[in-house]
């Protein structure tokens, strides 16, 4: 009996002794676990970061650092009230465009970006004696109309800058930071030059008898649309090409007399080109069949404006009169809508369905029911009185507007508007 009370004694101690050493294994590897999943989680940031970097390698400068550790904000507030008046005027020859949600101000002496509080986020000084300037939503392209500079800018900095050896006719650019050039050469009188977004040149044409008078690049490149004048019998004819940029070829051409192209233009996922003449706007598909011819009167016309689906075209009804008429063609040649204002149109933004009208006295919202088919129906849902003319009005994705004068700018949020207008 003894002898067995000893052995379960033993037994017990055994059992006690194993249990701290099966403790220690599993904390061991809990450890080792641990180990792993930090040493996994430090290679995949380590992958994704050399990715950032190695996607992003235009974008990431001096200067993009700079300014992110300049003008970092971990509150993001903005305590400016949603109708205020800021600074973003750069003189009465500048020229507005959005750039994501800000707003780039262009003039010949250089360009300026500011957000919707009116806070300056970079200035960039050049000497141009005519700048222009186009944009894919994230980078803006400027460059010399009647000079050889061009420079490309990103939301936070100079990402690019070259000039060539004869004026820089016009510009264009597609969505992927690909862009092209109208240029020269000694011997020629005008060409194209097509770049990546890499800026290296992958496509060059020259015409000895043609002068280019527009172009646009489709979404990858891979083909130019080009629109020429040339001399024929003592009178002007026009040639809308469509050059393949791989292999050089002219693979589709239209012939358009007694009329001069004034603007070309890709559209509708490159589904459909758009050719603005002086007396006409003419769709075709992609390979210059033509769609639909809609003339206008060039005396009357104020200006034109493109985006994603459709085209806008301010005329004056009258030479003498005030009343202006807006018409909206989507890109397979319907009409869309037309809207007519008494107090004269100075500037307009059709944003998805949402019409912004800027008057002479009244900024004026209007939404459109997108149906083209049927004629489509627009409603005025809101409108605002002025109390100083301004000259242009932008819009961003949250909804805000912002009116732009020669010495003053207004911003305000739709959703106030027509919360206003709902009041009264």
């Amino acid at each position: 009996m003894t002898e067995q009370m000893r052995e379960n004694e033993n037994t017990s101690g055994q059992t006690e002794q194993k249990k701290p050493d099966g403790l220690a294994n599993y904390y061991k590897r809990s450890a080792y676990g641990a180990r792993v999943a930090f040493f996994v989680t430090l290679v995949l940031l380590i992958a994704f970061t050399v990715f950032c970097i190695g996607f992003y390698k235009d974008h990431i400068t001096s200067d993009n650092i700079r300014y992110f550790f300049k003008y970092i904000d971990i509150t993001s507030a903005d305590n400016i009230p949603s109708d205020a008046e800021i600074t973003v005027s750069e003189g009465e020859n500048a020229s507005y465009i959005m750039l994501y949600n800000d707003i780039a101000a262009v003039s010949d002496g250089g360009i300026s970006l500011y957000d919707f509080a009116g806070n300056k986020l970079y200035s960039y000084k050049y000497s141009y004696s005519n700048a222009c300037a186009v944009t894919n939503g994230k980078s803006i392209l400027v460059y010399d109309s009647e000079g050889t500079g061009l420079s490309i800018y990103s939301t936070v900095s100079k990402i690019h800058e070259t000039s060539f050896d004869y004026e820089v006719k016009s510009a264009c650019m597609n969505k992927l930071g690909c862009f092209a050039v109208i240029n020269s050469e000694k011997t020629y009188r005008s060409g194209i030059i097509v770049f990546d977004r890499d800026y290296n040149e992958i496509f060059r044409w020259m015409s000895p008898d043609k002068y280019v008078t527009s172009l646009d690049i489709n979404a990858n490149a891979s083909k130019a649309a080009v629109s020429c004048v040339r001399n024929e019998n003592g009178s002007f004819v026009t040639d809308l090409i469509v050059f393949d940029t791989s292999t050089g070829e002219k693979e589709y051409q239209k012939t358009l007399y007694d009329s001069m192209a004034l603007k070309i233009r890709y559209a509708g996922n490159d589904s459909y080109i758009c050719a603005l003449t002086d007396s006409a706007l003419i769709f075709y598909d992609n390979k210059l069949e033509e769609l639909a011819y809609n003339s206008y009167n060039p005396s009357n016309a104020k200006f034109f404006k493109d985006y994603d689906n459709c085209f806008l075209i301010a005329e004056s009804s009258s030479l003498a009169g005030s009343t202006m008429k807006l018409t909206a063609y989507s890109y397979d040649g319907d009409s869309m809508f037309s809207v007519i204002s008494e107090n004269g149109i100075t500037d307009a933004v059709y944003d998805d369905t949402t019409l912004f009208l800027l008057t002479r006295e009244t900024l004026e919202v209007y939404e459109y029911d997108g149906n083209a088919q049927s004629g489509g129906e627009i409603e005025k849902i809101g409108e605002k009185e002025l109390g100083i003319q301004y000259k242009y009005v932008k819009t961003d994705s949250y909804g805000r507007y912002i009116i732009i004068g020669a010495k003053k700018a207004k911003r305000g949020l739709l959703a106030l508007l027509l919360e206003e207008q709902l009041e009264n």
